[in-house]
């Protein structure tokens, strides 16, 4: 697969041969609007699940100091790793989104003949290319962007507040003594490593990412014979 067929600059605008029909021109047009309804949903549920989740996360702290309900405090660092990685779930889905209304847009332009449709464009410029290698939302091509900026800044933060859960419900489990205080550490520790190498491997790697660009290459962008 040329990947540079599917990045940046302009698309190409030379209209079809054959023409579609205005039916189906107007099926994609209503499957555009339906990818940018799923795109601010998602952008919705991911922000909505973040805020909640940072409230009940803070409960789940202040619980773990007080005698009652202590035994939060050993849930903590689970607690925080399913936040993350749920978040993560959730934005997998702003960037199918993208990808998928970036690719009728750019059909579109060719079928009208002329460049109309750049919401993809400035996305890319603002937020990075949805194909990018990132880190969740942040694009490792263009790690100076704004939510960029906020990923790193929710990842270090996170990353912290995950580190200071384990040491606290380390010393909650080991009040409560064996065999829970020996296998505490070592499973919470190896859990935030599989996840952790999870994302990387999905969102670096970008195996699903590079699939779905190949099947939208396949479907709306025109071959070097169609070009001729």
């Amino acid at each position: 697969m040329d990947r540079r067929r599917w990045r940046g600059g302009r698309g190409n605008v030379t209209p079809s041969t054959p023409p579609l029909s205005a039916d189906a021109l107007r099926i994609l047009e209503a499957q555009l609007s339906r990818m940018r309804a799923m795109l601010y949903r998602y952008y919705d549920l991911f922000f909505r699940f973040v805020t909640g989740s940072l409230v009940a996360l803070g409960a789940l702290f202040v619980l773990s100091f007080w005698a009652p309900t202590q035994v939060a405090a050993v849930l903590l660092p689970f607690a925080i790793l399913y936040v993350g990685f749920h978040a993560a779930n959730l934005f997998s889905y702003v960037v199918f989104a993208r990808t998928y209304a970036a690719a009728l847009e750019r059909r579109i332009n060719r079928e009208l003949g002329v460049e109309i449709l750049v919401a993809h464009r400035l996305e890319e410029i603002y937020f990075g290319a949805p194909g990018d290698p990132k880190l969740v939302a942040a694009s490792l091509r263009r790690p100076l962007t704004m939510l960029a900026a906020e990923t790193w800044h929710f990842t270090i933060a996170g990353a912290a507040f995950f580190v200071v859960g384990t040491l606290v419900g380390n010393v909650t489990v080991t009040r409560i003594g064996e065999p829970w205080s020996t296998f505490y550490l070592p499973v919470v520790v190896g859990w935030a490593l599989l996840n952790g190498a999870y994302l990387a491997w999905y969102f670096i790697g970008g195996r699903d990412q590079h699939a779905i660009e190949a099947v939208l290459i396949d479907a709306y962008e025109p071959t070097s014979t169609d070009a001729a």
